[in-house]
């Protein structure tokens, strides 16, 4: 019957029973199966809550760095020392900036 049963499985779903004598011989390898994988899935678990602990962090680093910066602002323009900025000159230089970046990005596309 066990027979009968695989013969008409193997016709109507042979990918499938493929896939299962794969899954069992995994199984029988390595005698832990199920195991591994769910092992596996434990450990991505724990490194999504790293990475997401790393974001956390990355977050509140950007966060101080900013907070410092704008003291730093504050400070020099209550000395008077604060520098002036020249927005055309800062415009300039990222447009500038920006056409060596596209440059060099198609020349590395052609290969050049």
């Amino acid at each position: 019957m066990k027979s009968f049963l695989a013969r008409i499985a193997r016709r109507f779903a042979p990918r499938t029973v493929e896939n299962l004598e794969a899954l069992s011989d995994l199984t029988s390898d390595h005698a832990v199966g199920p195991l591994r994988f769910v092992a596996y899935e434990r450990e991505l678990q724990e490194l999504r809550r790293e990475v997401d602990a790393l974001r956390r962090d990355n977050r509140r680093v950007a966060e101080l760095y900013d907070v410092v910066f704008e003291r730093a602002r504050q400070d020099a323009r209550e000395r008077g020392v604060a520098p002036s900025v020249d927005a055309a000159r800062t415009e300039r230089a990222v447009s500038n900036l920006d056409e060596r970046l596209r440059a060099d990005g198609s020349r590395a596309d052609t290969g050049a």
